[in-house]
């Protein structure tokens, strides 16, 4: 794949004469192309073959028979994968569903309680209050009670002194009896008073003791109650967003081809078949996986047949969301720590110590430890990346990290069952750490040990996929809904070099043609522009028309179509020429000597996965164009 920037930003000006354009007119006819799509469409397959001018012996057409036989069975067992793929996100809504009905009830539940222990502190507290204003009362009686008896003792005392013996003798034959009633019935209403409001004191102490340890209760009990709210509400969010995800992810597979927004049921079945199988075709790994990819075994070779050919060149595979596994593994070889890795790729996040669960439950219904079984047998990077002449272990701690995190805030942190393949995480089991590189994940794992990423206080959905391409997308631009830790990110070093690029992670996915046959001719490529000329309300039949219907349609809306292409430019967001940013704003034509014509990016995506042949897709925002002489 070694292009120069100039060789991957545009297609080379027109190179090709008169002669070749009539070679391309007489054997590589649109009408020809098209009448032969249709003819397997008929058949509902899935699989368009490259029209060739039939030239061959009885045998030649029976071996070819043969193999385009092979072909449909291969397209349609594509095509059941990529069913069974959809099939099991269809189980993952049902299961965020589930989940977010059981969270909704019980949030309801908790702000019952809350209402309800709110109420119980508020009266508690007006009790308390009511009952400090009556202790206080009685405080104030008592006071009071107790001068009037400090005076009743007084006075009798003062009485007593003044009262001579005669006259004592005298009172008290005379009204003796009545005297020491009166003072014994003053001394004894007076200490029953006293002992009334001791005990009334006594009484009213422990009563507010009392109330203030329900009060003491009940605070904690409201504080608890509005952290379980808190947490309810956030996972209630997260739970949204996931079922969110989930939603999108089911129609992923086929709509990330269509490159357009729309819902993937406004497209006919045919429409659906074709984008299914390219699906298919390349949906065998969203991430790196256990083992390195060689990335010289997905290369072809341009057809030698003196004409012009092109291909259109994919950055990146495959959702480019979160970490770029290969972007790691070149940045842990730059010589970056693990927390730099993870900090490049997920925003506003911090890495602390987390009580993980001891246990983790697949969706099979087993129940596995946590750390020493379920992480220890991810099976999302090649180990060996770990050996110190590959100088990857950085790369490792990090995809650990990213593991972790993902199950706890997969699994409400233990909560909910996790699945075993590329859906959730692959999990290979004990087969990861085993052989020569085993030692390097466990190391991976144990010197990360209960390391997670969290936002907001809670672990991310820490998404990674396999290869970026030079930039990683936000949730918002891939699934909807965004995410403050899911972001942009520019990929590359000082110098402009991808970190999955060549000169660092070397992703054999980093700038790859997808299909069975990535070399177009003029005529093809012609076509599917013309294709995008057209406006959306051809948008369900734009698979099944021919290149002269095209053609027919553009001429009655007084659209603009081409002929006699000399050339192709891919404009990136900012205006300029080349494959410089995120996502291809346009994709522009010369033709007619001079005439220039643009669609976008997404708009010539969409097209070109329905109407360009076999199971050749474009697969990301990112693509540019090259011809065989570029290579």
């Amino acid at each position: 794949m070694g292009m120069t920037k100039k060789q991957d930003a545009r297609i080379m000006a027109n190179i090709y004469g008169k002669r070749l354009t009539q070679n391309f007119r007489s054997t590589y006819g649109l009408t020809c192309y098209h009448k032969d799509m249709k003819k397997l469409f008929l058949v509902s397959v899935l699989f368009v073959l490259l029209i060739t001018p039939i030239t061959v012996g009885g045998t030649e057409l029976d071996d070819q028979l043969t193999e385009t036989q092979q072909k449909l069975e291969t397209a349609r067992l594509q095509k059941e994968k990529a069913r069974q793929e959809l099939d099991y996100l269809e189980s993952l809504k049902a299961q965020y569903q589930s989940s977010l009905n059981n969270l909704q009830y019980n949030f309801s539940v908790t702000q019952s309680q809350l209402s309800v222990t709110t109420d119980t502190l508020n009266t508690k507290l007006a009790e308390i209050e009511e009952t400090e204003k009556e202790l206080a009362e009685i405080e104030k009686r008592l006071a009071i009670q107790e001068k009037n008896l400090s005076q009743v003792i007084r006075t009798n005392y003062m009485l007593s002194g003044f009262i001579t013996a005669p006259t004592f003798l005298r009172s008290s034959q005379e009204h003796g009896p009545e005297i020491y009633m009166y003072k014994r019935a003053i001394a004894n209403h007076t200490k029953k008073q006293l002992i009334d409001l001791s005990d009334q004191r006594e009484t009213a102490l422990e009563i507010k003791d009392l109330l203030a340890s329900i009060k003491a209760e009940l605070e904690t009990e409201k504080s608890a109650l509005e952290q379980q709210q808190q947490y309810l509400a956030s996972s209630i969010n997260t739970t949204k967003i996931d079922l969110d995800n989930a939603k999108n992810q089911s129609v992923n597979t086929q709509q990330s081809l269509a490159g357009i927004d729309q819902q993937i049921s406004s497209l006919t079945a045919i429409q659906q078949q074709i984008l299914a199988a390219k699906a298919a075709a390349a949906l065998k790994s969203t991430t790196v996986g256990d083992v390195a990819i060689d990335g010289n075994a997905i290369d072809k070779a341009a057809p030698k047949d003196g004409n012009v050919y092109f291909s259109f060149w994919t950055y990146g595979w495959p959702h480019r969301v979160g970490m770029n596994q290969y972007g790691a593994f070149g940045r842990a070889k730059a010589g970056q720590s693990v927390d730099q890795i993870l900090t490049a790729y997920y925003a506003n996040t911090s890495i602390v110590d987390w009580t993980v669960p001891d246990t983790i439950t697949l969706t099979s219904g087993a129940t596995i430890p946590f750390e020493e079984d379920y992480l220890m047998g991810i099976g999302e990077m090649p180990s060996c990346w770990g050996n110190p002449s590959n100088g990857g272990l950085e790369a490792l701690k990090a995809q650990a990290i990213a593991a972790r995190t993902y199950a706890l805030a997969y699994t409400n942190n233990g909560a909910l069952p996790i699945c075993t393949t590329q859906a959730c995480q692959v999990y290979v089991g004990a087969s990861k750490t085993a052989g020569s590189c085993g030692e390097y994940w466990r190391q991976a794992v144990n010197e990360t040990k209960g390391r997670v990423i969290v936002s907001g206080g809670q672990p991310i959905t820490a998404y990674y996929a396999s290869t970026a391409g030079g930039f990683t997308l936000s949730s918002q631009e891939v699934w909807g809904g965004n995410r403050s830790y899911a972001q942009r990110v520019a990929d590359f070093d000082a110098n402009g070099n991808a970190y999955d690029g060549p000169a660092h992670g070397d992703s054999p996915w980093y700038h790859k043609a997808w299909g069975n046959d990535p070399w177009l001719s003029v005529a093809q490529v012609t076509d599917i522009m013309n294709g995008a000329l057209l406006p959306d309300s051809y948008n369900t039949i734009i698979n099944s028309i021919s290149g002269d219907e095209i053609i027919a349609a553009l001429k009655e809306n007084n659209l603009t179509y081409i002929e006699n292409l000399t050339a192709l430019e891919i404009i990136d967001e900012n205006g300029n020429t080349g494959a410089n940013t995120a996502t291809v704003s346009q994709v522009r034509a010369y033709f007619n000597d001079g005439s220039i014509v643009s669609v976008t990016g997404n708009r010539f995506k969409f097209v070109f996965n329905l109407r360009s042949p076999g199971t050749d897709g474009i697969f990301t925002t990112r693509f540019d164009v090259i011809t065989a002489a570029e290579l």
